[in-house]
């Protein structure tokens, strides 16, 4: 035993001392040095998450192309006595727009949007032109109450308005100011990112200004066409909607319920399919996580007898809601741990899509119970940074990070977007997708914005910026059929995208 630790002792100072030689050589013979700084920045490079991209010489040159349009955009703003990145969003997007380099990615193939909300996708403006087509529309004018708040937008008999509201139309029509005024209570407008606000009360009060006209059955039939039709404009070929179910009426007194919803989304994308047959739709069934034990086991019922009737249109189950203020994803235990007799009675699973890690706060565990659990993808995942150990664990499983920056940020999670936790996943070789989030709640449409964000914040290369959009189909809910089907388009897409962004510095 003796002689065997006497051995070990040698063997590891041996060791030690050709460690030492090896760093005094390096140190002292240039070549040397070089070759072990180079090994250093490869192996730093095979672990990242787009360690597997390798670019054609078409996209080479687009990737240079980007790279100096970044800088001379940067060195303009600094010339103008402008900074890039410690603005807000709404600050900075009159640059944005008129940038060539938001041209190019107006062109470029997003793939998929992973995560998005129902209510929160469709572009404000045109749904306040569109409710005051509606002779029945009404807003609130009084101050908020526990019933209704200030601006909220509503559908109504004449003889059943309540108090406090006055008709859309009349009230543009005689003050044409108040559709602005309008359009600022209905998206969350953070003009510096230094501003306090009560920002999920603001949040959320979006929300509950536009409920009651969404579940409009006329409206919502066009909410939704207009929202696919957005995508469209963006390049975005598959949707996937964390979607809270609740009842739609008509002004005839009549009663909608989840068959006639997913009815009306399907025969909305059909009328979108017309325009780009690629396009895909796919739900998460979402509950909230302010509900108790009781009441989310019932929702999750619910989202597996309508997987059931529509296992090509439901994918799996979500809980959505500020994470920080209310009840934990542990909280839930007994809920996740009855999804395995449940699969069983049903004759198929419910995968989880969770949100988990909407916080900067290291006593925020949600993420932790990710790995036990049969959850596909992360919602945000923003503290993931802050536990080392769980990042091994997501990497192993290959769970998915849908990373939402401009939401992000207006949501106060992230001031500057260079200091965004996404930016170290990555390097990390965790495996992410860009999504938006609620585009229409934040003033705009789309992935456009967040992609040109996080590709000047976190100095990304056109490698980097595949391999997202790529993630955003690899790993979405379509079937292993239609997602061969999406890549094989996207492909295309791609290529097409690379051909016409080279023109343009011709």
């Amino acid at each position: 035993m003796l002689k065997t630790k006497t051995l070990y002792i040698i063997l590891s100072f041996l060791v030690l001392i050709a460690c030492k030689n090896e760093a005094v050589d390096s140190k002292n013979n240039h070549a040397a040095y070089e070759k072990a700084w180079n090994n250093l920045v490869s192996a730093n490079n095979d672990i990242s998450f787009d360690s597997d991209i390798y670019l054609s010489e078409s996209e080479t040159i687009l990737d240079k192309n980007l790279s100096d349009l970044r800088d001379s955009f940067i060195e303009s703003m600094h010339q103008n006595q402008q900074s890039v990145f410690n603005k807000s969003f709404y600050e900075l997007r009159p640059a944005i727009d008129t940038s060539k380099l938001y041209k190019i990615f107006s062109l470029m193939p997003k793939g998929g949007l992973l995560h998005s909300h129902s209510g929160g996708i469709t572009d404000a403006k045109w749904i306040i032109a569109h409710a005051k087509e509606y002779d029945e529309c009404y807003v609130y004018t009084h101050e908020d109450n526990a019933s209704y708040t200030y601006g909220q937008l509503g559908i109504f008999q004449k003889n059943q308005v309540p108090k406090g509201f006055v008709s859309l139309g009349g009230k543009i029509k005689s003050n044409p100011g108040f559709e602005d005024e309008l359009y600022k209570l209905l998206i969350l407008e953070r003009l510096t990112i230094s501003g306090h606000m009560d920002i999920w009360g603001e949040f959320e009060k979006r929300f509950d200004r536009i409920n009651h006209l969404l579940s409009y059955r006329p409206f919502f039939k066009e909410y939704y066409k207009k929202a696919f039709l957005d995508m469209l404009d963006d390049n975005i070929q598959h949707l996937e909607i964390r979607f809270v179910f609740g009842d739609l009426y008509d002004l005839e007194g009549n009663k909608y319920y989840n068959e006639t919803i997913i009815q009306d989304l399907r025969d909305a994308l059909l009328e979108v399919q017309k325009v780009d047959p690629m396009f895909t739709l796919k739900l998460i069934y979402s509950s909230f996580k302010f509900f108790d034990n009781e009441s989310v086991g019932k929702e999750i019922e619910k989202a597996f007898q309508l997987k059931q009737l529509h296992p090509d249109l439901i994918t799996g189950f979500d809980l959505v809601a500020e994470e920080d203020a209310l009840n934990s994803l542990s909280y839930y235990r007994d809920n996740w741990l009855q999804l395995d007799s449940l699969e069983k009675v049903y004759g198929f699973e419910l995968p989880l899509f969770l949100h988990a890690g909407e916080s900067n706060s290291k006593n925020n565990k949600n993420l932790f119970d990710i790995p036990l659990l049969n959850n596909y993808r992360i919602g945000h995942g923003l503290n993931l940074v802050l536990f080392p150990e769980l990042i091994k664990e997501i990497k192993e499983k290959d769970n998915l990070v849908e990373i939402n920056p401009l939401s992000n940020q207006i949501l106060g999670y992230v001031n500057d977007l260079r200091n965004h936790p996404g930016k170290i996943l990555l390097r990390h070789g965790v495996q992410c997708s860009i999504s938006s989030d609620d585009p229409g709640v934040f003033g705009y449409e789309g992935l456009g914005y967040d992609f040109w964000s996080v590709f000047m914040a976190w100095e990304l290369d056109l490698s980097a910026l595949k391999k997202l959009v790529f993630n955003s189909i690899q790993y979405s809910t379509l079937a292993e059929g239609e997602k061969q089907i999406a890549l094989k388009e996207l492909n295309k897409r791609w290529d097409t995208f690379i051909d016409q962004s080279n023109k343009l510095f011709e």
